[in-house]
């Protein structure tokens, strides 16, 4: 196993707590967020061990603020860590993977996908992963590559700057990083077949995000009043519909408008 953090100390800590329980681990210290690094920290996996079956993209850094006010160099930092990291080292491990007959990809998206108000860069940067676990799990399919996704809640040093101390002690205490640590243990275990999920995962409760559609309406002469005219069947009716991939909204399409 390969244990990668820039911050060297952290990445010893993992790998000593590692080697005390029997595994075997070393450290690398590329900061994770340009295909350069992703291809050293892969360069380093492969000449160690020889192959990749596991990657479990989980680096992630946050600069919280407001909409409008983040600056310019936070929204890159954030996104280049938080989404070129996993879309640049799932690039460079995928033809290993294909190479050797398949491998396990488990990702770390974040429920500030869904909007928080105050997350800044986080919260579009932790959305794309969700796209980008989506499209590869799809993509993986032949290759038998599997790619799923968390979307957890757990004390983490993240956490240190946050401004109410309450919430900080409320997660320390309900959210120790171990319940997550288990869901992704399982992810990645040969004994998983999910794929192109997305499991919540916080304080020993785990369920599926999905997104889903209403029966909506169809108009082929549609109006903006029309529209307005139906919003509320739009806007609030009740899910009837699961959608996993993009293929199954297409089949909604296919057939409302037969080929």
């Amino acid at each position: 196993m390969i244990v990668n953090d820039s911050a060297r100390d952290a990445a010893d800590n993992v790998v000593d707590e590692i080697h005390s329980n029997g595994g075997a681990a070393f450290a690398e210290y590329s900061a994770v967020g340009t295909p350069a690094s992703a291809s050293a920290i892969t360069d380093a996996v492969a000449s160690r061990f020889g192959r990749i079956d596991i990657l479990v993209n989980n680096a992630g850094i946050s600069r919280p603020a407001p909409f409008g006010q983040d600056s310019d160099a936070d929204i890159e930092l954030v996104f280049a860590v938080n989404l070129l990291g996993p879309y640049s080292l799932m690039r460079r491990v995928w033809p290993m993977m294909i190479a050797q007959g398949g491998g396990t990809i488990v990702n770390t998206a974040s429920s500030a996908a869904l909007g928080s108000g105050a997350s800044g860069a986080y919260a579009p940067s932790k959305a794309g992963i969700i796209g980008l676990t989506k499209e590869a799990a799809i993509a993986g399919e032949e290759y038998v590559i599997r790619v799923n996704a968390i979307m957890p809640s757990a004390w983490t040093t993240l956490l240190d700057k946050h401004p109410d101390e309450s919430f900080r002690n409320w997660m320390q205490q309900h959210f120790p990083p171990r319940m997550v640590a288990a869901a992704t243990t399982f992810l990645a275990s040969p004994q998983c077949d999910l794929n192109g999920q997305i499991l919540i995962v916080g304080g020993g409760y785990v369920s599926r995000l999905c997104f889903s559609i209403d029966a909506g309406i169809t108009d082929k002469d549609l109006t903006p009043e029309a529209l307005e005219s139906n919003i509320d069947a739009i806007a609030l009716g009740s899910p009837i519909r699961e959608l996993m991939f993009q293929r199954d909204l297409q089949d909604v399409y296919f057939g409302l408008f037969p080929r």
